[in-house]
């Protein structure tokens, strides 16, 4: 997973490349619950998802390395330690590749309806992104707590 969250991030930062010379100095930079623009603001901004998508990546990643850290479901024993710890990172692997994802697909959309492709987010960005988010979550504490 640690390789698609990569080359989402170099997509992505490649992508705004290409299209920089074709960007207005005015671009959405906010949208509301409904996926449309309301919010303005300089080119440079775009910039900003790029990097807070990097910054999760490598903090994530960092985290990766001190599971016994983790605050768990399940008391953690010299049985389970290694299921656990497994589990745990797979998570994180996947809270990973989905905040990427995300913020990958925010940018390429916001460039989309710069663009005039789109009219915006659309309307089901913050629903499935949540029911995703919080699924793979619920998955992870179901299969945490059958690793007991």
């Amino acid at each position: 997973m640690d390789w698609v969250c990569i080359l989402v991030l170099i997509f992505s930062f490649f992508y705004m490349l290409i299209k920089w010379t074709n960007l207005p100095t005015t671009i959405p930079i906010h949208f509301n619950a409904r996926g449309e623009a309301d919010g303005w603001g300089d080119r440079v901004t775009l910039f900003i998802l790029p990097l807070i998508a990097l910054m999760l990546y490598v903090g994530l990643s960092l985290l990766r390395r001190i599971p016994h850290h983790f605050n768990y479901i399940v008391p953690i024993t010299e049985q389970n330690a290694e299921a656990q710890y497994r589990l745990s990172l797979l998570l994180l692997s996947w809270i990973k590749l989905e905040i990427v994802v995300l913020f990958g697909y925010i940018q390429w959309s916001t460039l989309q309806h710069t663009a005039g492709l789109s009219s915006g987010l659309g309307i089901w960005l913050l629903p499935v992104s949540l029911v995703i988010l919080f699924g793979t979550i619920l998955i992870a504490i179901v299969r945490m707590r059958k690793a007991r």
